[in-house]
């Protein structure tokens, strides 16, 4: 047997058909965490103390055993999304994301594609075109943004795209996708009315899988597919859907009338970029996207079996408790991720299926908190905004999973899910008394964060909550602190507390 260092320890995951429970052909994912803070059962044991002259202890048994999982890593894309399905217990919706087999001259092998999101490729008389972003090839022309070369039937397994890629196998250890990011309207179809909502004439709005309270960001990667008025680009929250009307809120700064041409009032029409993704919110027991997620972890150990064999442990039924994202100043930003599990298997020379050819993540790009932090506000309900100067954030998101246990089973049989709470830990310069004030009065607030890199990005939404504390720091020659805890609840409106806006490319700040 051979001695184990952390550094050639390999941890990957995989989603369970049931609870503790692998499909008959898992998808295992590698992991990249920073550390691993728990791992394991942790076994509990009652032993012996009769009455006896001996003065000894007797051998006693074990009674009790507690499983979990905990890591803590960079934000990235690739873990953030694979688990916040998990932690919202709710499916993402919206734009889809197929998973291509081989890439051939001009096209992508796919699956079949489902009645679903084939319309959602398809946009008929409207000539608008759905953007698509592909990532995790090896040849690297076959990576980046493309736009859909026809239309898309569910009975298709090639999906055309015009410009760049070129024949390719793919491994099955590479993590490849090619997700819809957004739609390009025909040229002149989208304008911005006098009330700032984006408006078409052609493209259906309905037909593109977006939901009310789900972000878009007005304005592509190229100036040349971005509205003529700067004013009109940026996020935006979609407020309601019509055919040819998409209202939003929530934007950077008020829309202007803009005609989608290139002087904003009768020139050149543009085509003009939408870019979306897929979303993902709390969701009520019974809801339709309602859905409890379980996850198994692999530990490899190499060297650890005789003869410097490898050896595997299996984390099994971990439901998603926690999650904790963290924005220092200065920095870059990390995730702690909490699973709770029914148990651990000891370490063992066989392998799980599939497990061998785990994919590697391919959104692994880090989030700098000087430099990717690309929207940060906390503001009233009629978008008066009161803070963006923070000084630290720290957004945990809890389900409150505790192990369901019965005589007979050592450990967890079953796994509860409490209520679903999201809290705000943040420090802000006090440059605003309404602050306080809301503080005192209880007045309901929004907030909301976006991040982006070259991997994409997310918009993480609070649409409403409270702020708690208030206490401050005065710190000599610098500017007064302030602390406080922002509590999301329901929103009344919107149904949840929490939600999150996946874009699979954005462009750079500027």
């Amino acid at each position: 047997m051979g001695r184990v260092t952390t550094n050639s320890l390999s941890l990957s995951a995989a989603r369970e058909s049931s609870l503790g429970t692998l499909p008959g052909s898992p998808v295992w994912r590698l992991l990249e965490p920073n550390t691993i803070n728990q791992f394991g059962s942790t076994i509990s044991k009652v032993v012996r103390n009769p009455i006896s002259n001996s003065r000894q202890r007797r051998k006693g048994v074990i009674t009790d055993l507690d499983s979990s999982v905990e890591i803590e890593a960079d934000l990235t894309l690739s873990m953030f999304r694979d688990y916040m399905e998990g932690f919202c217990f709710s499916r993402a919706v919206g734009a889809p994301v197929l998973l291509p087999t081989a890439v051939t001259s001009g096209a992508f092998t796919v699956p079949a594609v489902s009645a679903g999101d084939a319309a959602k490729l398809t946009y008929g008389a409207s000539a608008a075109k759905s953007l698509l972003y592909a990532r995790g090839c090896a040849i690297g022309a076959n990576n980046g943004l493309f736009v859909l070369g026809g239309t898309v039937s569910t009975s298709a397994t090639s999906i055309t795209v015009t410009g760049g890629a070129v024949a390719e196998t793919l491994a099955a250890t590479r993590d490849v996708e090619l997700a819809v990011a957004g739609v390009r309207g025909a040229a002149g179809d989208l304008e911005i009315d006098s009330d700032g909502n984006l408006v078409s004439t052609a493209l259906n709005f309905t037909t593109l899988g977006l939901n009310v309270g789900q972000w878009v960001h007005v304005g592509g990667i190229d100036m040349i597919n971005r509205f003529f008025n700067e004013e009109n680009y940026g996020f935006a929250r979609i407020a309601a859907i019509a055919a040819n009307k998409l209202t939003l809120e929530r934007k950077g700064q008020a829309f202007v009338t803009d005609d989608g041409t290139d002087d904003g009032s009768g020139g050149t029409a543009l085509a003009i970029d939408i870019l979306f993704g897929q979303w993902v919110r709390n969701v009520p027991v019974g809801h339709t996207d309602y859905l409890e997620i379980s996850t198994q972890f692999e530990l490899e150990s190499p060297n650890l079996g005789s003869g410097g064999a490898d050896m595997y442990e299996y984390a099994m039924g971990n439901y998603h408790d926690t999650v904790s994202i963290n924005i220092p100043l200065t920095d870059k930003a990390t995730v702690t991720y909490g699973f709770v599990g029914t148990d651990t298997t000891l370490p063992s020379l066989s392998r799980a299926t599939n497990a061998a050819t785990a994919k590697v993540p391919s959104e692994t790009a880090a989030f700098g908190t000087s430099t990717d932090l690309a929207r940060l506000v906390v503001e009233k309900v009629d978008e008066t905004g009161l803070t963006t100067d923070f000084k630290s954030l720290t957004v945990t998101l809890s389900n409150n999973v505790s192990p369901e246990k019965v005589l007979g089973n050592l450990g967890a049989r079953y796994m509860n899910a409490g209520d679903f709470e999201a809290d705000i830990e943040a420090q802000v310069l006090f440059t605003n008394s309404a602050v306080p004030t809301a503080i005192r009065t209880n007045e309901t607030l929004g907030m909301y964060f976006a991040l982006r890199n070259e991997d994409g990005g997310v918009m993480c939404d609070f649409p409403a909550g409270t702020l708690d504390g208030g206490n401050r720091e005065f710190p000599e020659n610098q500017t007064v602190l302030m602390n406080a805890t922002f509590m999301a609840h329901e929103d009344p409106s919107l149904g949840y507390s929490f939600s999150a806006s996946l874009f699979p490319v954005l462009p750079e700040l500027e």
